[in-house]
């Protein structure tokens, strides 16, 4: 609970005044991990391959701004499946009908493979 009285701490005394900031910092602690992060999926759905922008950066880009905004976590497994539908959907577009082709595929590096060798030949 927050104290309403005042605890009568003088600033002056090095003592007190090292409670006081210590006091100071965790209220500061308390306001920025005592609420959950909010989830920006729409930041994560502005994310989309520029036509120049390897196969691989644009991955990158993709596990960052799951990080940054969202809940997944890339490193996981069911990071890794939501990761595999938003490179396929937003891959340029030629990748993109590629990768939509391929049966059953939910493997990153077999993505990548294929990604890399369509932005190759183009």
């Amino acid at each position: 609970s927050f104290p309403t009285d005042d605890p009568r701490r003088d600033p002056n005394v090095p003592a007190q005044m090292q409670r006081l900031k210590r006091y100071q910092d965790l209220i500061v602690y308390g306001l920025k991990h005592g609420v959950p992060k909010a989830l920006k999926w729409e930041k994560l759905f502005e994310v989309k391959q520029d036509p120049n922008e390897s196969p691989t950066d644009f991955l990158n880009r993709l596990r960052e701004a799951a990080t940054k905004y969202t809940n997944i976590n890339p490193d996981t497994a069911e990071g890794e499946k939501h990761l595999v539908y938003l490179f396929i959907g937003q891959a340029s577009n030629d990748i993109r009908r590629k990768l939509q082709k391929l049966e059953g595929v939910q493997d990153m590096s077999k993505l990548l493979e294929v990604a890399w060798k369509v932005f190759r030949d183009r």
